[in-house]
Parts: C-alpha cells; sequence; structure tokens
C-alpha cells in the first residue's frame, strides 16, 4: 500500500467509522499517517507514491483506532499547534484552541501601549502554558502562571522548556491567584521601603478558566467529554464558578496589584449578561468590553480594572 493509498483507506475509515462524523477525516488521516512514518506534512505530500512497510501500517492502525475511538488527535500525536508554535500535551491538560489566539492578540495589543519594562502579565489557570508561554515568546514581559493541577504544571514546564522561555516564565502551582498573592504583596513592601526599587506599573492578568455548565459537558462530543480533563472544563450550573471566584480574589486583594490592571478572560458566547453582572457587582465602575473570536463568536472579555 502506498501513502496516497493508505490516505485514502484511513480517510474512508474515519469517515464511515467514527460516531461523530468529523470536519475533514482526511486532515485527520493525514496527521496521524505523519506520525506513524515520522514525517512532517510536505515529506508525505512529497512521498505518495511510497510503499509503506507493514510495520508503518500496523502503526497507523493503531492510532485509526485510538481515533475512531475518540481520542483527541492532540492527544495521540502529542502536540497541538497554537499561535503559530507546538505545544506538547496530554490527558492532564485541556488542548488549546485556535479562539483563545484572540485572547493572545488583545493582551499583545495591551503591551504594546505600555512600558514593557514595568509590565507583568499572568496566566491564571494555565494548563499546557500556551498563553504563558506565548506571551513570553511575544513580548520582553515576564509571565507568573499558576494552576491548581501539579500535573498540569509538568507539561507547562516542559513547553517552557522547549520554546526556551524558562527565564522569563515563573510557575506557581496553587488555587487562582493564591499563589502570586504572596509575590505582590513583597513588591508592595520593598517599593514601601525604597520608592526607587523596580516595580511593576501595569499589570496584563489573562485567565482561560473552566466556563462550561454541567449540561454543555454531557452535551459535549464524545472526544472532549471522555477524554479531556473534567478540572479544566466544567464550573458548575452555570459555568461561571471559577471566574466569580477569581474576580472576588482580584477585589479583596486589589490594593497588592498595579493601579493599571486589564483582566482578560475568555467564556461561552450564551455567558456574556452573567459575566457583566459579575464583574459590575465587584467592580461598579470597571470598563468592560467583549471581543468576538475568529469564528465571530463573543469570546474575550476585557476589563479595565
Amino acid at each position: 500500500m502506498t501513502i496516497m493509498e493508505a490516505l485514502k483507506w484511513a480517510s474512508n475509515k474515519l469517515k464511515t467509522e467514527m460516531t461523530t462524523p468529523l470536519d475533514s477525516p482526511l486532515l485527520d488521516a493525514e496527521v496521524l499517517l505523519a506520525h506513524a512514518l515520522s514525517y512532517k506534512k510536505p515529506e508525505l505530500i512529497a512521498r505518495m507514491n511510497t510503499e509503506l512497510e507493514d510495520k508503518q501500517l500496523s502503526e497507523l492502525k493503531q492510532l485509526l483506532t485510538r481515533r475512531i475511538d475518540g481520542e483527541p488527535v492532540a492527544y495521540i500525536i502529542g502536540k497541538k499547534e497554537f499561535y503559530g508554535r507546538s505545544f506538547f500535551v496530554n490527558s492532564s491538560v485541556l488542548i488549546p484552541r485556535p479562539a483563545t489566539e484572540t485572547l493572545i492578540d488583545l493582551a499583545i495589543k495591551e503591551i504594546d501601549v505600555r512600558d514593557t519594562e514595568s509590565t507583568l502579565c499572568l496566566d491564571i489557570g494555565t494548563g499546557s502554558g500556551a498563553i504563558a508561554l506565548t506571551l513570553a515568546c511575544e513580548t520582553l514581559c515576564p509571565v507568573i502562571a499558576t494552576d491548581i493541577n501539579k500535573e498540569a504544571l509538568l507539561v507547562a514546564k516542559r513547553n517552557a522548556k522547549q520554546l526556551t522561555v524558562e527565564e522569563k516564565t515563573d510557575f506557581r502551582n496553587g488555587d487562582l491567584l493564591e499563589p502570586i498573592l504572596p509575590i505582590m504583596n513583597t513588591l508592595r513592601k520593598q517599593k514601601k521601603q525604597d520608592p526607587l526599587s523596580p516595580s511593576y506599573n501595569h499589570l496584563i492578568l489573562c485567565a482561560n478558566l473552566p466556563y462550561l455548565t454541567t449540561y454543555q459537558l454531557e452535551k459535549a462530543q464524545k472526544d472532549v467529554r471522555d477524554y479531556e480533563p473534567h478540572l479544566a472544563l466544567v464550573a458548575g450550573p452555570d459555568g461561571m464558578d471559577y471566574y466569580w471566584k477569581l474576580v472576588k480574589q482580584i477585589q479583596q486583594n486589589r490594593i497588592l496589584f498595579p493601579h493599571d490592571m486589564v483582566v482578560l478572560i475568555e467564556i461561552d458566547p450564551s455567558q456574556i449578561i452573567r459575566i457583566r453582572e459579575i464583574v459590575k457587582h465587584f467592580f461598579p465602575h470597571a470598563k468592560i468590553e467583549i471581543h468576538k473570536d475568529l469564528e465571530g463568536h463573543d469570546r474575550i472579555v476585557k476589563t479595565q480594572l
């Protein structure tokens, strides 16, 4: 069987045997075959008439079985592209989505109009580190990232090493802002003792926290429902449990953060009214903007505190 024949066979197998129809079974087949052969996509295309070895065909069949069972391609091949970079992923972390790239765009715009030497970025609920590490790569700002899941932080640190931005990023284990509060308190005390000491006058806080409702998870596609970590997906009956807690933490500790503070969060389009209510409950005078993702859905909430 040649590579071309294998692609047609694999694509048809995915098309006919997947319980949930795929948008592009051929694309999945290409990715899985390239992984089985340890090829990059251009190599695959250039060698369409090459005959597969028995071992290679056997590997492809195993990968297809996993995909037909519903396992996401990103977990099968162990990586996912995000903002032009490849991130290692496994079942401990949520797979980065294109919609989140809008959050990155907005964060970079906010950083660009500020003094980068006095700007600090936070990434709350970092998972694979996609947001934190992308900001570290794209800007000169230091980034502190947190996650309650220690296994997720291992993935994020591996990605930091792979992208050679370990010196720009600081990963902390804990619940939302809790691991960061001692750092901010120390910086504040240092500034009081020595007004000339280096300090951060601008803060960009990013968060892509769990925001699915329990009902949404039950109705989600199999690859999400059965394979991605529920800890990174579900946030109570209205999907807002963690954002409520985060905004409350900010309000309770507002004195520790710079006066200039921008919060960027990702939500489901149906949660616009609810997130406005939450922010206004804790910050009545906050300026709120809603931004659409790449598909035109209301997705990113920008709040100037």
